[in-house]
């Protein structure tokens, strides 16, 4: 089945000289025996083995055609369970990195006009006066933007969003208490609806790339 991706019928397996050298149909006296190749988009995910050691001919073309119709439908629950459980292990990881960075980073929804504040590092909190319990109750770019910096701001996200990335440039932030960070900032778009900024204070890292 895992070579040919097609499905096996024995009718009896403890038939005389069906499978006379095997172990386990011997000592399991299997009878009917199906095997069914889950597949998604023609790729193998996984072989449905199902036996039964009572009646021999107990897999009718009829019952086949269900099982078939059900091994469909899990080989695309299986798939999406596996994708699923890879992307949560690239989140864990893209987590891990982002936390442990010194570099500020702060993701912002784009599609928000408000350009909210979706998550953000310890060391963009840490570097503006704020908490992870700020961050909860809601930040948003202009929020933590001096007036006169948000029309160049906003050009460099449609620049990150249009090109994938911007150059990095000079801004300040406003910190909690109401005093100014001077940064050095670039935006990189993440996907189609959230760009995220890369955060350096000027007097701690002035020389910085970003790609």
């Amino acid at each position: 089945v895992v070579r040919t991706k097609e499905r096996v019928v024995v009718d009896d397996a403890s038939a005389p000289g069906a499978f006379p050298s095997d172990v386990y149909f011997g000592q399991k006296r299997v009878r009917s025996v199906l095997c069914l190749p889950l597949l998604k988009g023609g790729e193998l995910i996984a072989v449905l083995y199902l036996e039964n050691d009572l009646v021999p001919g107990a897999f009718t073309p009829a019952r086949c055609a269900l099982l078939a119709l059900l091994a469909s439908q899990a080989a695309i629950a299986l798939e999406n369970g596996r994708l699923c459980r890879e992307l949560r292990e690239h989140e864990e990881k893209t987590r891990r990195l982002v936390d442990a960075s010194f570099i500020g980073i702060v993701m912002v929804d784009t599609s928000d006009p408000a350009l909210r504040v979706v998550e953000a590092n310890d060391a963009f909190l840490t570097m503006l006066g704020y908490s992870r319990a700020d961050l909860t109750a809601g930040l948003s770019l202009p929020g933590l933007t001096p007036p006169e910096w948000m029309p160049l701001t906003r050009r460099q996200i449609a620049q990150a969003n249009a090109a994938g990335s911007c150059e990095a440039y000079e801004k300040e932030y406003l910190r909690k208490d109401g005093a100014r960070s001077a940064v050095l900032i670039g935006f990189a778009a993440i996907d189609g609806s959230t760009a995220g900024a890369f955060v350096v204070e000027s007097d701690v890292a002035p020389e910085v790339t970003f790609f």
